[in-house]
Parts: structure tokens; sequence; C-alpha cells
């Protein structure tokens, strides 16, 4: 049997599928289901997003902020994103949906559309169970310490209010992904046309995630032979 520090790694497992939910300064994760503040329930989604976009509307001065969404491919993601614009909506703000997208194609977006803020619904590598949301700044950049506390501190004490009928926020839907790859095609110290012909041939794995659709269509525009086999 294994042991990971005394304990075997049947029981860490099963604590790894049950972690209750976890509030941290980068923004919010847990798995999807069971008791409100337990796990990653819709009633924390609304709290938190809510939370967050109460603070970035007192930062601005302002109701109507403009924050632009996306997630990763977890079986919870549209559900997840979908209660995360519907809030945003709800508390005034106006939304660009990215949809389908990855971590720093959110996070390069926030600045190309001056949009004041971002969050991106990815719990990285952890099990299929398990969302967060990652919250970003104006510049497209993890909040702060002191910012992502004072996020805690407003969901803690619900001390936010949502629009009135006449105030609601807009949702708009963009797709950004050729763009991010325009401004990678765009940096100086990319050279396509030296990968090009380099002649590389690459198998690329997405592991069933956003990756599997960015990844073989910059290296499509880089050159790159693609494999597709695994996918």
């Amino acid at each position: 049997m294994s042991f990971v520090v005394g304990l075997p790694i049947g029981y860490v497992w099963r604590k790894l599928y049950t972690l209750t939910l976890i509030k941290s300064i980068s923004g919010i994760r847990g798995t999807i289901g069971g008791n409100t503040s337990d796990n990653l329930t819709p009633l924390d989604v609304v709290k938190f997003t809510s939370a967050f976009c109460a603070f970035i509307q007192k930062k601005q001065n302002k109701r109507d902020v403009t924050v632009v969404t996306g997630r990763d491919a977890r079986i919870s993601g549209p559900m997840v994103h979908d209660l995360v614009n519907a809030t945003l909506s709800g508390m005034g703000a106006h939304v660009i949906n990215l949809g389908l997208s990855t971590t720093p194609t959110v996070e390069v977006a926030v600045p190309h559309f001056s949009a004041n803020a971002g969050i991106i619904l990815t719990a990285s590598h952890n099990p299929k169970q398990w969302n967060a949301l990652k919250l970003l700044n104006e510049a497209g950049e993890f909040i702060s310490g002191d910012e992502g506390a004072e996020v805690l501190r407003l969901a803690d004490a619900e001390e936010f209010t949502f629009a009135d009928v006449d105030h609601l926020g807009s949702l708009r839907h963009e797709t950004f992904m050729q763009q991010h790859i325009d401004q990678i095609l765009a940096l100086p110290l990319v050279n396509a046309a030296a990968i090009a012909h380099a002649n590389f041939s690459v198998v690329v794995d997405g592991v069933n995630s956003s990756g599997g659709v960015f990844v073989p269509a910059l290296l499509e525009a880089l050159g790159v032979k693609l494999s597709t086999n695994f996918l």
C-alpha cells in the first residue's frame, strides 16, 4: 500500500474529492455540488461574483463597469459561466463573454477591450469536479493580496447591491483566439518564418480542454506540422 505522510493514498484521494470550499486572495475554488459554503455551489458563485463586481464598481466609482469572462472545458464550465455572466449583468456590469478560452487569452483580452476587470473560470490541473473563479484587474493581471482580501470581506458581509431593472448590464459574445494568436506572432522574439523553415512536427494532447483548440491553431499559424490524433 502506498502512503503520503503516513496516510493511505486512497484516503488522500477521497479528501481531494471532498475538500471544502477554498477562499483565497486570488479567487475562489471548490468542488461542484454539495452544501453552500462547503463546496462551490451556485449560491457561492453568485456571492463571490457579486462581491468582486462590487469591488470593481467601487474602485472605478461607477456601476456600469466592463468585465471580460472566459472558461475552460470542464463539465461544469457552461453552468458556472452562465451564473457569473448573469450575476455581473444583475450588478449592472457589461460583460464580454469569450466563451471557451485559455487563461492567457482572457488576460490579454481585458486591456484590449479596455475592460475594468476579468474573471477566468478554471481550476487548472485539479480533477474534473473542481472549478474556480480567478480574478483579474484592469491590466489583465491577477488582483493583489490586499484587493483579494477586500473581495473576501465584501463576500462574507454580503456587502453588494444589485441593479434595478432600468440599469441592468449587457452581455455580448466575442471570439478572441485569433486576435491573441496575431499578438503572439507580432512579438519581436517570435520569428514565424524561422519556425516554419525548421519544419517541426508536433503532437498535441490538449487534455480535453481549451488548449486542444488554441494550441493547434497557434502551431498552424507558425507553420508547424501538427498531428491531431491525440486531441
